[in-house]
């Protein structure tokens, strides 16, 4: 068995379409007893527009960055909340660095603490250096870029450990995970396991191994 784990704006999600070709690629991979999911910093709502709305058949859906980790379903299996006085600090610090909107992400469950604060920037060098400022200033809480959008969650947290649970509850090991992703959140998770970046993506030239879409993916994967 082996495990594919695919971000989704820009990646799977290209210019608001998920492609047929991507579709049956998922489908036939899962077909033949492999694991395929979605790795996302959109908040835990986006479990239930996955598999209702676009009508995806998922193994499983890491929300949050890796905060909230869901099964195949909007059923949450387990979250990470990082401390609720951070809130406050982050909010001044966005300000300070200009931000153009900022707010924790929309978390449906009763915790103490929050799952995500993200950030809007005016522009990728303005949203690098609020990273940089947050992952200096702040060591209860990680900041990861993602273009002109920092999404902050608790130290410890990403996309890559939100996988490393995955592949902990159906026994997969390291080797057989693959990732792929499109931006500078993504590379937690690209560089922990069997990574590709998306051919002409902003880490592609960093990364090194690309694939044009979700379908060539599957196919390297097989190999």
């Amino acid at each position: 068995m082996k495990l594919i784990a695919s971000d989704f704006d820009g990646t799977l999600n290209r210019g608001g379409v998920i492609s047929d070709r991507d579709r049956d690629a998922i489908a036939a991979w899962r077909a033949d007893g492999n694991l395929f999911g979605i790795v996302t910093g959109r908040g835990g709502e986006f479990a239930q527009h996955a598999t209702h709305d676009l009508g995806l058949e998922l193994d499983f859906i890491i929300c949050s960055s890796g905060t909230m980790i869901f099964d195949g379903t909007p059923e949450l299996k387990e979250i990470y909340p990082a401390p609720e006085e951070l809130v406050s600090p982050l909010e001044e610090e966005a300000r300070a660095h200009g931000a153009e909107r900022y707010g924790r992400a929309r978390c449906d469950v009763d915790i103490e603490g929050f799952c995500q604060f993200s950030t809007l920037m005016k522009d990728d060098e303005a949203a690098r250096k609020y990273a940089e400022a947050v992952n200096e200033k702040f060591p209860q809480v990680s900041a990861f870029q993602n273009g002109r959008c920092v999404d902050i969650v608790k130290r410890g947290i990403s996309k890559a450990t939100g996988i490393s649970r995955i592949a902990e509850m159906h026994g997969i090991s390291d080797d057989a995970i693959y990732t792929v992703g499109d931006s500078y959140n993504d590379l937690p998770m690209i560089e922990a396991f069997c990574g590709y970046a998306i051919a002409g993506s902003a880490i592609a030239e960093r990364v090194g191994k690309v694939c044009v879409d979700i379908a060539q993916l599957c196919e390297e994967a097989r190999k």
